[in-house]
């Protein structure tokens, strides 16, 4: 019960990070590179993969609180799924950030630019807390390797909409500056044939490896 009452906390605390990074960023201000006001940040997947994690945290959070004062008898197996869902999209964030994004940007932005201002707690500390949370913190002893499968969901998605966006905007198979903005397409809008898979893959292998680690921690 020691260990739901710490998740129930770790939740509440992801909601709140979350919302004040994405209305940090949304406000304009200083928001750093990667960063955009209003609805344009919806482009970008780490605000997306934050805000959902945010609200499977609240959910997750609601649920428990539930469990904590007798009003429900466990969490359902369901928002564990969804956490491990959450955990991925923003544990995805995160590494792309530090092994793609920082050492190819950082010409540009310099070095560690890609954690400043709002980009901080939406690149580093919410995915950190939420590994830790989820690892630490929360059962998924029910749960199944099928399961690992929707962490790849959220990605695929985005994956889609990334790839579309850069094909119609793109001209004898180079990318329109400003429709590639992670640069996953800087060798031609060919090389989707590969990058998406890749990705995808990856994601797949980050979904399988929290899992793992949570049951045997579990």
């Amino acid at each position: 019960m020691e260990k739901l009452r710490t998740a129930y906390r770790l939740n509440l605390i992801i909601v709140f990070f979350v919302l004040i990074s994405t209305l940090w960023m949304m406000s304009g201000i200083t928001g750093g590179p990667l960063s955009a006001g209003k609805l344009a940040m919806f482009r970008f997947f780490t605000v997306d993969s934050n805000i959902l994690m945010g609200i499977i945290a609240l959910l997750a959070a609601l649920e428990q609180r539930k469990v904590l004062k007798g009003r429900k008898e466990r969490v359902s197996p369901a928002t564990y799924v969804l956490l491990l869902t959450g955990t991925v999209g923003v544990t995805l964030t995160m590494l792309v950030t530090i092994f793609f994004l920082e050492p190819t940007m950082a010409p540009q932005f310099g070095l560690f630019g890609l954690f400043a201002g709002s980009n901080f707690f939406l690149h580093l500390f919410n995915p950190v807390l939420s590994i830790v949370n989820f690892l630490r913190y929360e059962k998924t002893a029910e749960m199944g390797r099928i399961h690992t499968l929707t962490g790849i969901v959220p990605m695929l998605l985005y994956g889609v909409y990334y790839t579309v966006t850069a094909v119609v905007h793109s001209a004898n198979g180079v990318v329109q500056p400003g429709y590639d903005w992670y640069g996953f397409l800087a060798a031609g809008v060919n090389s989707a044939f590969f990058v998406l898979p890749g990705v995808i893959l990856f994601t797949w292998l980050i979904s399988w490896g929290l899992w793992k680690l949570n049951r045997k921690n579990a």
